[in-house]
């Protein structure tokens, strides 16, 4: 078994307390269209924060920002050396609203993106350029591949995006995460997915936290994929208590073998950026009130640890 990292290859164990769902780079382009409050575009910035999170005790992450969205495979391997984190980089492609009208994975074929997906795993990331994302590729490669749907659901459009990622996890082995809007949305990808032949160690459904629907949790956990819950400290849509209290409903139901955390972090959350919590966050404030909740260090290992080292590793059955 391995996990694909920026700085090559290892085995699961080495990674440690993990957060799934993360973004240290993102930057503007010519042909995206991203807010300001989510832009990560300072390399010392991102590197004291990740410093942070290495201090306090955190050991790996996975950069969640795809082909085309203000990725840069380079700084992320010069991070992962300066800090010491293990960093695991995605392939793939964002939901339709970040990028510019006319971006190319639009009138793209689902061949010609999994060919993208495929080689960006095996052969390495296309380096950031501001004005042409295919213009030069580097050495980095990808460990995961990251697929997304919005409120309306699997489109003609994603469902194009979802079957060239299918193809490509068939071809390499690599686990597959997606963006769900909602938990509806997050279900529907998930059966899309499991029939088509994707086995359910191999995918995370994100943001399934965004609602406290326990009922729909349930549903999801229920078709056996990974839960990623990164509503953490994220107040708009609710607060840590009932966070933790979806958590404990999750595990009390038997599936703390499922479920793994992250930030999902943006400018406004990272402390380097001014922003309000931090990469330590979850270290450092949300399991301490985990652990008063009475959730024990055999589940909490369970979600910072053991499942993602099963969620990050490659198929080794695929061709």
């Amino acid at each position: 078994m391995k996990i694909r990292s920026v700085r090559g290859d290892r085995h699961p164990g080495a990674l440690g307390f993990t957060h799934c769902h993360e973004h240290l780079f993102v930057f503007q382009t010519d042909y995206t269209r991203m807010p300001d409050r989510i832009l990560l575009d300072d390399y010392e910035k991102t590197l004291q924060e990740a410093g942070d999170y290495r201090r306090c005790g955190g050991s790996s992450l996975v950069d969640l920002q795809p082909f085309g969205a203000g990725r840069h495979a380079e700084l992320l391997k010069r991070l992962a050396h300066e800090s010491g984190v293990t960093v695991i980089a995605c392939t793939g492609l964002h939901k339709s609203s970040f990028y510019s009208p006319g971006f190319w994975s639009f009138s793209a074929s689902q061949e010609q993106i999994a060919d993208l997906f495929i080689s960006e795993i095996g052969q390495g990331m296309y380096a950031f350029d501001s004005r042409d994302p295919f213009r030069r590729r580097t050495d980095v490669r990808a460990g995961v591949i990251k697929i997304a749907a919005e409120e309306e659901g699997l489109t003609p459009y994603y469902r194009k995006v979802f079957d060239a990622a299918v193809a490509a996890h068939k071809k390499t082995g690599a686990p597959i995460i997606t963006h769900a809007e909602t938990a509806e949305v997050g279900i529907s990808q998930a059966e899309y997915l499991l029939d088509r032949g994707v086995k359910p160690g191999c995918i995370i459904i994100s943001h399934m936290d965004r609602r406290i629907e326990s009922e729909k949790n349930l549903m999801l956990a229920s078709l056996g994929v990974f839960l990623e819950y990164d509503t953490i400290a994220r107040f708009k849509y609710h607060d840590d208590g009932q966070e933790i209290e979806l958590i404990r409903t999750m595990i009390e139901r038997g599936f703390s073998s499922q479920i793994t955390l992250g930030m999902d972090s943006t400018r406004q959350r990272f402390l380097s950026y001014g922003g309000r919590f931090g990469l330590s966050y979850i270290i450092t404030s949300f399991l301490p009130e985990l652990r008063k909740k009475g959730v024990g260090e055999k589940e909490i290992n369970q979600m910072m640890v053991e499942n993602p080292k099963r969620a990050l590793a490659f198929n080794t059955l695929a061709e």
